[in-house]
């Protein structure tokens, strides 16, 4: 194989439950050096977020180095990430989950306003949003998940879902491949910035501060 060319390719259907995208993955690699011609398998990588969980799953069950499934599983999603840091002593924002319309009261009442109402596990600050009062939250919690009900995972990305687009090339749909519950989040005023480490053996070998731009929109419409 020349370098930068690939050798075979081996498509899943990402429309299948986890559990079954998994499975076909996992058999796929190991017939890999049945054609005699791609050898055996020394890593796996991702360049898709919302593929990490799968990879770190399909490493291990591999004997493969990477990421541990329940490290990653706690890095997506935010309640967890909060709760291990406050566990660790760190620093961290107010926060409650809303799984439902019930929760929204308490919720306001732990948080206090302005807070962020955001999913536990999305990805490209889609469906987050600041709400400045309780009347608020209630009305962009109804709106938000509403208009999340619309996302589709589409070439490892979430994306809106055309309204007049049905066809199976439209995507798969979110609530299917990463948990929507929301998060209320205690608002902090300030720059924001992306936080980039890379790890190995349990040591930083890169990391990276830069700056994210202008937060989105103020308030729910």
């Amino acid at each position: 194989m020349q370098e930068g060319v690939i050798a075979k390719f081996l498509p899943v259907d990402m429309s299948q439950p986890s559990d079954q995208i998994f499975a076909e993955s996992a058999r796929l690699i190991q017939q890999l050096g049945d054609d005699g011609v791609t050898g055996s398998v020394d890593g796996l990588c991702t360049f898709c977020e919302l593929s990490v969980p799968l990879v770190s799953r399909l490493c291990e069950s591999l004997g493969l180095p990477g990421m541990k499934p329940a490290c990653v599983d706690t890095a997506r999603n935010k309640h967890a990430t909060r709760a291990v840091m406050k566990s660790a002593g760190l620093p961290t924002p107010r926060n409650s989950l809303i799984t439902s319309e019930a929760e929204i009261e308490t919720a306001g009442a732990i948080v206090g306003f302005p807070a962020v109402l955001k999913p536990v596990s999305g990805a490209a600050s889609l469906g987050v949003i600041k709400v400045l009062s309780m009347e608020d939250l209630k009305r962009c919690f109804k709106e938000t998940t509403n208009e999340l009900r619309s996302l589709v995972v589409s070439s490892g990305a979430l994306v809106q879902r055309a309204a007049d687009d049905s066809s199976a090339d439209a995507g798969v749909d979110a609530a299917n491949t990463i948990d929507m519950t929301m998060l209320l989040e205690q608002y902090l005023d300030g720059p924001e910035v992306d936080i980039d480490v890379v790890m190995c053996n349990g040591k930083w070998r890169y990391a990276a501060v830069s700056d994210n731009g202008q937060i989105g929109r103020a308030s729910c419409r």
